[in-house]
């Protein structure tokens, strides 16, 4: 598949316009992304469709309506709805074009990487605002998504400052994703993002999951064979950060950080670190029946969710590994 395809990216654009709905996911990406197909078929943030954390677009009876769906930066696996999926995630097996209704573009593989909202961008042509690509790429790659050419000529400290603002609002159960939304489909750039009053909504829900996370850092690893695992019950979405953290201070080790508390009967979980090994692999060999998600994302950033007898289980998988 090439992502810079013509007759592709004219088949994405169509998808992405006539869609009967808009799923993004909701961190700075796909919020992004989201803003953009929003905008080109001149629609404003309520008419987005944004799962909550029990919900999940895949598997058999996906968490989606009827009709066509745009599903934007959320994965690219088989998908049991017609439209258009837009990604940058490792494809999964069999999942290459992800069903006959469905028209797939995926970044993944293309060097440097491509977020979903720069795809996007590149999908939709020139007339796309740039700076929403730019934020999608800063707020997966930092300041380097600044160099792709889809995010050319945005000012740099506006989208750093934005960035973290928008992605805080899905770390809160029920937090201001839409708000955060709806800032990216009405603002013609990130100073006016910043400059308008409900920035203060995000910046309160930046504050409230950072005094977590500052809290739940203090937790202290136990080891599972060669994986440190930091366990902890929040209901916030902290668990992706505290896995990068602790990667850095236990590199070359793999972390993985749970969460007991973010969704209610499940334990959702991220691995980050490693010595260049395949973390996806590296779950599903120790627990290769799992009954829940598991080992989806890149081979250096991963995770799941799942029952905690399982998740128990997992944890008894890697010390035997």
């Amino acid at each position: 598949m090439d992502a810079r395809d013509p007759d592709l990216l004219a088949r994405v654009r169509g998808g992405l316009l006539d869609a009967d709905h808009v799923a993004p996911h909701t961190d700075a990406d796909g919020l992004a992304a989201g803003a953009l197909v929003l905008r080109a078929r001149g629609q404003g943030a309520g008419d987005a469709l944004l799962l909550d954390r029990t919900q999940t677009p895949w598997g058999s009876d996906p968490d989606l309506p009827e009709g066509t769906v745009a599903l934007l930066d959320q994965g690219l696996r088989p998908f049991a709805r017609p439209g258009v999926i837009v990604d940058h995630h490792a494809p999964e097996t069999g999942s290459d074009g992800a069903g006959p209704k469905v028209i797939a573009l995926t970044s993944f593989g293309e060097r440097p990487e491509v977020p979903t909202a720069p795809l996007v961008c590149r999908a939709l042509g020139t007339d796309a605002p740039a700076w929403l690509a730019a934020l999608g790429a800063y707020g997966d790659l930092g300041a380097d998504g600044l160099k792709l050419p889809e995010a050319g000529g945005t000012p740099r400290a506006a989208i750093a400052k934005l960035a973290p603002l928008v992605n805080a609002p899905r770390r809160l159960a029920g937090g201001p994703v839409r708000i955060a939304l709806a800032l990216l489909v009405e603002a013609e750039s990130p100073r006016d993002a910043l400059a308008d009053p409900r920035v203060a909504v995000l910046e309160r829900a930046r504050a409230e999951y950072r005094a977590t996370f500052d809290r739940v850092m203090r937790t202290a690893p136990r080891f599972f064979g060669d994986v440190a695992v930091v366990r902890f019950d929040v209901p916030y979405q902290v668990h992706p950060l505290v896995a990068t953290a602790w990667m850095r201070r236990l590199a070359p080790r793999p972390v993985l950080a749970a969460n007991d508390g973010w969704v209610p009967g499940r334990v959702n979980f991220s691995v980050r670190g490693g010595d260049g090994r395949d973390l996806r692999e590296l779950l599903r060999a120790a627990l290769p029946d799992a009954d829940g998600e598991l080992g989806h994302g890149h081979p250096a950033a991963t995770g799941g969710s799942l029952p905690p007898a399982e998740f128990d289980r997992l944890l008894d998988g890697l010390a035997a590994a």
